[in-house]
């Protein structure tokens, strides 16, 4: 199986290329606390950005406890349908009984960026949100080529990631509390990355917090 996306570990150090999170509760407080109230905000932006109508097809990516995906399938409403997949387990089990107590039908499976269990062509729109800067390196091509293989021609591509501090303490403190895979995230790197696996039209945009970044693409017509 490939390598899964790395997450840093609850103590702050990270841990090695494909190493899975198991602590889904510990995650959504995290989370919480970034986003700082903000998180509604930027759910809607990042729905808005691949402009999501009710019954379109859509597919999260790293998609964690299933928040993002879960506020997708509000978008698209019942004539729509969402996946999500992430590499964890302990994240899936989460994700689905949030939606159980949500009552929105949204699949979740257990699968790594890069080899998705999807057809060609399949999706509406892709997202993936803090996932690219935690797969390995190496995988990361091939990553954004199964995101764009499973879009339909045409199909909206969104990408949100970590922005790193440029000064020194700010990366010094990022990389102790979140290791060199999110000090070091350079988001012109995952643009020039996505143009290389086939994505056109790149634009970055804000998400609404000043920590994260948007990329939006699209799969060729």
């Amino acid at each position: 199986m490939p390598h899964s996306h790395r997450h840093p570990a609850p103590g702050g150090a990270a841990q090695e290329p494909g190493a899975l999170i198991h602590w889904p509760h510990r995650y959504d407080l995290l989370v919480t606390v970034l986003f700082a109230g903000r998180g509604p905000r930027v759910r809607t932006n990042i729905a808005d950005a691949v402009g999501l109508v009710p019954g379109q097809q859509v597919l999260d990516v790293g998609c964690g406890t299933g928040t993002l995906a879960l506020a997708l399938a509000k978008r698209v409403g019942p004539a729509g349908w969402v996946a999500g997949v992430d590499a964890s387990p302990e994240m899936i089990a989460a994700a689905q009984m949030k939606a159980v107590r949500a009552k929105f039908d949204v699949h979740f499976e257990v699968a790594a960026a890069q080899q998705l269990p999807f057809a060609d062509g399949m999706f509406d729109a892709v997202t993936t949100s803090l996932t690219i800067h935690h797969v390995p390196e190496p995988d990361r091509l091939l990553a954004l080529r199964e995101l764009l293989r499973v879009l339909r021609p045409g199909g909206q591509l969104l990408i949100a990631e970590f922005q790193a501090p440029t000064w020194p303490i700010g990366k010094a403190v990022t990389r102790h509390l979140f290791g060199h895979a999110m000090a070091d995230n350079d988001l012109t790197a995952i643009v020039d990355l996505a143009h290389d696996a086939g994505a056109v039209d790149l634009t970055r945009l804000p998400a609404g917090v000043g920590w994260l970044g948007l990329v939006h693409g699209r799969k060729p017509a």
